[in-house]
C-alpha cells in the first residue's frame, strides 16, 4: 500500500473544501534508542500550533479525521 499517495489524496480533498493544510518534517535523534526519528507536523497557519505525528500511518489517520470532521461540520455525511 502506498501511504504517500493516500496522504496526497486527502490533502487535495481538504484543499478542495477550502482548508489547506501543510506538513512539516523534523528529524532528531531519539534519547531512548539513539536512532533517528522523523516527526510530522500538520498545520494550517502556524507550525507551532500543529498536530504532531511520528509515522506516516498516524499522519494519514489524523488527516482522515480532519476530513471527516470537516464533512460532519458542513453537513455532508454521504
Amino acid at each position: 500500500m502506498n501511504i504517500q499517495k493516500n496522504i496526497n489524496k486527502v490533502l487535495l480533498a481538504l484543499k478542495m473544501h477550502g482548508h489547506e493544510y501543510f506538513i512539516n518534517t523534523q528529524q532528531f535523534r531519539s534519547r531512548k534508542t539513539g536512532k533517528i526519528v522523523t516527526k510530522y507536523i500538520i498545520y494550517d497557519d502556524n507550525p507551532k500550533d500543529g498536530i504532531e505525528c511520528y509515522g506516516k500511518v498516524q499522519l494519514l489517520n489524523n488527516l482522515v479525521f480532519l476530513y471527516k470532521d470537516l464533512l460532519y461540520k458542513s453537513g455532508d455525511t454521504s
